[in-house]
């Protein structure tokens, strides 16, 4: 009876020990796939002009960051930005009276330009408000982490970092 429980014990050990060397073999290929499966959705995202920024991060110029809560985005939908961001910083030249941030707007984008190297996407465009004239410059990685620099003529620049998602997908965070 003895030898029978060792053999049963040392038969659980030998099955134990070959399902943990397959196991990692099948994970790390299940994550290259995943990622691949990442790029190519954000490859499309980009390319089609239809994808959502959504910071969690605020960086002004020569300030703290600043945490973000989860309802703001920039949404680019094909020559058309919705942008509802916060700024956080000094302002050259502001609208008297103006109440909402000076990223808060819905304004058709010139000058898209996309380029992809190594380590993922440079996106950049201009936008014409009524009193300013702002540069968007996309930094975004193939798994869907980005940064996005706003320069303004009347304002400091402020950075933000997030995510790129579909647009229609509920807020996520980091």
């Amino acid at each position: 009876m003895k030898k029978l429980v060792f053999v049963m014990i040392l038969l659980g050990f030998v099955v134990a020990g070959s399902a943990q060397e397959t196991a990692p073999k099948n994970k790390k290929q299940t994550k290259a796939e995943k990622r691949a499966q990442k790029a190519d959705e954000i490859d499309g995202l980009l390319t089609a002009r239809n994808f959502v920024f959504r910071p969690q991060q605020a960086l002004p110029s020569g300030w703290r960051s600043v945490q973000l809560d989860f309802f703001f985005d920039a949404e680019i939908k094909g020559d058309t930005i919705i942008s509802y961001l916060p700024f956080y910083g000094v302002a050259y030249h502001a609208e008297y009276g103006g109440r909402n941030s000076p990223l808060s707007f819905t304004k058709p984008i010139e000058n898209y330009k996309i380029e992809k190297d190594k380590k993922g996407y440079s996106i950049g465009f201009e936008v014409k408000n009524e009193m300013d004239y702002m540069t968007f410059t996309f930094r975004i990685s193939e798994n869907g982490y980005a940064s996005l620099t706003v320069t303004s003529v009347n304002r400091q620049p402020i950075s933000y970092h997030g995510i790129i998602e579909p647009p229609g997908e509920e807020k996520k965070t980091l």
